[in-house]
This record gives C-alpha cells, sequence and structure tokens, in this order.
C-alpha cells in the first residue's frame, strides 16, 4: 500500500511539473535550433555571416577582405602599366625598323652621281618616312598615357602594394626626330647632297643603336611589372584562401550534421509525446 501511495504521489508531482516533456521540449528546441543554423551555413556556404556568429572571426575575415580588395585595385594598376609599356614597346619596335629603312634610303642618296629627279625621290622618300616615324610616336599611346612622345618627362608610377608605400615607375622617354634618342633631326636638306646624305646615315646609325638601348631598358621595366604582378596576385590569392578557411562553411560536413539533427528532432518529439502519456496512466487508475 505504502509504495502504491509513493507512486501515485510521484504521478501527481509528474502531472504537475511534466518534467519529462520539458526535458524532451528542451532537447528539441535545441535540435531545431541547431538545424536552423546547419541550413543557413549550407545554404549561404558560410560559417561565419555575421558577428555574433565568431566575431573575432568575423572582424578578422572583414579586414582580410579589405586588403584583398585593395591588392585587387593594385593588379588592376599594374595591369593597365602594363598595357602602356606594351604599347609603348610595340612602338619603339616598329621605330626600329623604319629607322633601317631610313638609313636604306640615306644609303642610297649618297650616290654623287643622282640625278636631280632621282634626288628628289628619295628626299621625298626620306620626308615621307619621318612623317611616318612621328605619327608611330604619337600613336604608342594606351589610356591617354604616351611614354615615348616626351609628354612625361618625369614617367608614369603606379601603385605596386596594397599600402600604397610601394610605386613602379615606367620611365618617361622622347623619340621624336632631333632628341636624345632619334638624333636624326627633321629636315628638308637631309639628303640634298651625297655629304648630306652621309651625315644622315651616321644620324639615323646612331639612332637605332639609342633605340635598341631604350628597348632592352623598356624590355626590363615590363619584367619589373610582371613580376611584381604576379607577386601581388599570389598575395591576394593566398588571402582570399584564408578568408575561407575562416568563414566557409565545411559542406558536406553540415549536409551529414542535417541528417543526424532531424533524426534528434524526431525522436525528442517522439519523446514528448511519451512523457505526456505518463499523466493519461494517473487517470486511467479514475477510470478503473
Amino acid at each position: 500500500h505504502h509504495d502504491s501511495s509513493a507512486e501515485t504521489a510521484k504521478m501527481v508531482e509528474r502531472l504537475n511539473n511534466a518534467t519529462g516533456a520539458l526535458g524532451a521540449l528542451k532537447y528539441l528546441q535545441s535540435a531545431s535550433r541547431d538545424l536552423s543554423g546547419a541550413e543557413s551555413r549550407l545554404s549561404s556556404g558560410l560559417k561565419v555571416s555575421r558577428a555574433r556568429d565568431d566575431a573575432t572571426a568575423y572582424h578578422s575575415a572583414a579586414v582580410m577582405r579589405g586588403q584583398g580588395s585593395s591588392l585587387n585595385a593594385v593588379t588592376l594598376s599594374l595591369g593597365r602599366a602594363e598595357s602602356i609599356s606594351d604599347m609603348a614597346i610595340a612602338g619603339a619596335e616598329q621605330i626600329s625598323t623604319l629607322l633601317i629603312d631610313m638609313k636604306s634610303t640615306a644609303a642610297q642618296a649618297m650616290a654623287a652621281d643622282l640625278t636631280e629627279g632621282q634626288r628628289a625621290a628619295f628626299s621625298q622618300r626620306y620626308a615621307g618616312q619621318m612623317t611616318t616615324l612621328q605619327s608611330f610616336i604619337r600613336n604608342a599611346s594606351f589610356d591617354g598615357a604616351n611614354i615615348l612622345d616626351g609628354s612625361k618627362p618625369n614617367g608614369v608610377s603606379f601603385i605596386a602594394d596594397a599600402e600604397a608605400s610601394q610605386s613602379l615607375t615606367l620611365e618617361g622617354r622622347n623619340f621624336l626626330p632631333g632628341g636624345p634618342v632619334v638624333v636624326a633631326p627633321l629636315s628638308n636638306t637631309a639628303l640634298n647632297n651625297s655629304q648630306a646624305a652621309a651625315d644622315a646615315f651616321a644620324l639615323l646609325d646612331q639612332s637605332i643603336a639609342n633605340v635598341g638601348d631604350q628597348l632592352n631598358e623598356m624590355a626590363s621595366e615590363r619584367k619589373r611589372l610582371e613580376a611584381q604582378k604576379g607577386f601581388v596576385s599570389r598575395l591576394a590569392d593566398a588571402l582570399a584562401a584564408g578568408v575561407g578557411r575562416m568563414v566557409d562553411a565545411d559542406l558536406p560536413a553540415e549536409s551529414a550534421l542535417i541528417q543526424a539533427l532531424q533524426v534528434k528532432q524526431e525522436l525528442s518529439a517522439s519523446a514528448i509525446g511519451i512523457a505526456n502519456s505518463a499523466p493519461q496512466t494517473l487517470l486511467s487508475l479514475f477510470r478503473a
């Protein structure tokens, strides 16, 4: 009899407090919360999408994303520098080829036994080649920057790192006739006689050597740009990978976790049903 009373008291206590049902409900709520979080991570692909997920990781990722953005801007800047350099090198190569043709014209005009008509024809051809030379120089620009026409005496500088503390400079050059590189001047009388033609020949020879020297320097500048751009690009990739490791969700793991939590949810729901059926047993005593 005593045992029966104790059992009844325990049932009454359960009826008042529903501890079993509350425990199962707590597990159900926990599983539902975890499931919601896992589904959110799976759909966004991020394990840290808000500061409240992990404040430290969120802050670090934000800082690293900022650095990554700066590095991408540097890559763009260096890409523009490469394009300007490529245009200038292509222009200088054309100029070098044209100077060789002009030297040939001057060599032919060095002959002493030319008729006036022949000499006039050589002079006309030479003048046309000079015009073409200037056209090559004027057209060797990219995005408004020309480093062959003497318009950039201080060169063109480009930011080379994320802190903007380093810069790379493309040197400004002057390839215009009569300048420091193409020393043969603009002249209507350059091939007027064999001696003048010989002088023009010597100046063109010197000009070809000068352009060759400049091309070597320009190729070195281009290589430096390429190396720096490659380095910055690798840094940006490493930063992006670091951010990914910090905030990206492990999708296979999240998928497996969702399945486990769904099972846990079902079990918790069943446990609530079982816990809620316990007071029904008490009622059956009264029905008897």
